[in-house]
């Protein structure tokens, strides 16, 4: 299931909004003074079910709409986060004229398992648990695996890479820039996004 948000309706140009797995919408509040400029779309997606078959492509096909109904089938950037990235990277080239993955995990390997699950689970809900959590990200996992083939970004994609990330190490197979932060901490990134999307 996926909600949407819109903000700044009255701007002319529209930037779309993917969170990553473990985080929802309000994962953007510390970033929406960098796209005051923009009309956001801003999606909060459910993740829970990622690893069933044909799941992904059921993501994807829901943002398709969103952008169709919202933004008459075209946006000016789509920024995406972490897992979000996995379903950016597979939306079709001429819904955007840009894409931006910060901290995509479709071109990454997980480190230090244990103390990423810790960190996690002290940031979600209890009822998760540290179980919950493995599972997910085992399911996580199972997603990006099966549609790495696929997985083709677009020519218009700058990736954004964090200088100090303890949990994953990155392989982009492209050019990159590089952001003083973590995995979660990105607001240098958000910070240089605002001018840039033009």
């Amino acid at each position: 299931m996926i909600r949407v948000t819109l903000l700044n309706r009255s701007k002319p140009r529209t930037v779309l909004l993917v969170h990553g797995l473990f985080t929802s919408s309000g994962f953007w509040l510390p970033y929406l003074a960098n796209l005051k400029e923009y009309r956001l779309i801003i999606l909060d997606i459910d993740y829970r079910q990622i690893a069933q078959p044909g799941k992904i492509d059921d993501y994807v096909q829901q943002v398709s709409a969103v952008i169709a109904e919202q933004a008459e089938g075209h946006v000016a950037a789509v920024i995406s986060h972490s897992l979000g990235s996995l379903i950016a990277s597979l939306l079709a080239p001429a819904c955007r004229t840009r894409s931006i993955e910060i901290c995509p995990v479709r071109c990454a390997t997980r480190r230090n398992l244990a103390q990423f699950v810790d960190t996690i689970a002290a940031k979600v809900p209890a009822a998760l648990g540290r179980e919950g959590v493995l599972q997910m990200l085992h399911d996580a996992d199972q997603a990006i695996a099966s549609h790495a083939l696929r997985v083709q970004a677009p020519p218009s994609t700058t990736i954004y890479l964090p200088d100090a990330d303890p949990f994953f190490s990155y392989h982009p197979g492209t050019a990159f820039q590089q952001f003083s932060g973590d995995h979660f901490e990105i607001a240098a990134a958000m910070a240089e996004l605002g001018p840039r999307i033009s």
